[in-house]
């Protein structure tokens, strides 16, 4: 896909000025930082994210012109992420809140892409902006294998009801 996407951002690619580059942005995450309790899955994922992101911002940066960033986003309130990660059993537990003692808003990840995107971040390139108010910073995970268990068990019924779950088309 990187490869296919690659004569469109370029210098010169179609539609574009010999002087226009593209810019790359990729949504990674935090877990990864640290470890979890039954997120390996996501954890390879997004440190995949984050090596892809490097790599690219070298070689696409050294040829052409192209900066590759990425966001690390934290809890931010009134997404799925959140209604997975902490659903409303533990949403007041203030250890989630650290150390800004609130969660993120999607304005925060809109102004972070806005300014990796725009010429305010023309020299930032291979960089994964952590956006999380400092909590990965702040403590290790701390919640039990057995509350995680339990947790995942309420949130992923919960899931399975909803009227955003994944329907299969088999």
């Amino acid at each position: 896909m990187c490869n296919a996407a690659l004569q469109y951002l370029k210098k010169g690619g179609p539609g574009k000025a010999p002087s226009e580059a593209g810019v790359i942005l990729n949504i990674s995450a935090t877990l990864h930082y640290t470890a979890g309790w039954y997120q390996i899955h996501v954890s390879a994922a997004k440190a995949a994210v984050d090596s892809i992101t490097r790599n690219l911002a070298l070689e696409w940066g050294t040829d052409y012109d192209i900066r590759v960033n990425s966001i690390a986003p934290g809890p931010i309130a009134d997404t799925p992420g959140m209604d997975k990660l902490a659903p409303e059993e533990i949403e007041d537990d203030p250890r989630f809140k650290q150390p800004l003692y609130r969660l993120g808003e999607k304005w925060d990840i809109a102004m972070a892409a806005v300014y990796l995107a725009s010429d305010a971040g023309k020299f930032v390139n291979g960089a994964t902006l952590t956006v999380d108010g400092g909590i990965w910073l702040s403590h290790p995970r701390l919640a039990s294998k057995e509350t995680i268990q339990e947790i995942s068990r309420v949130v992923e019924m919960r899931s399975r009801k909803s009227s955003h779950a994944l329907k299969s088309k088999l």
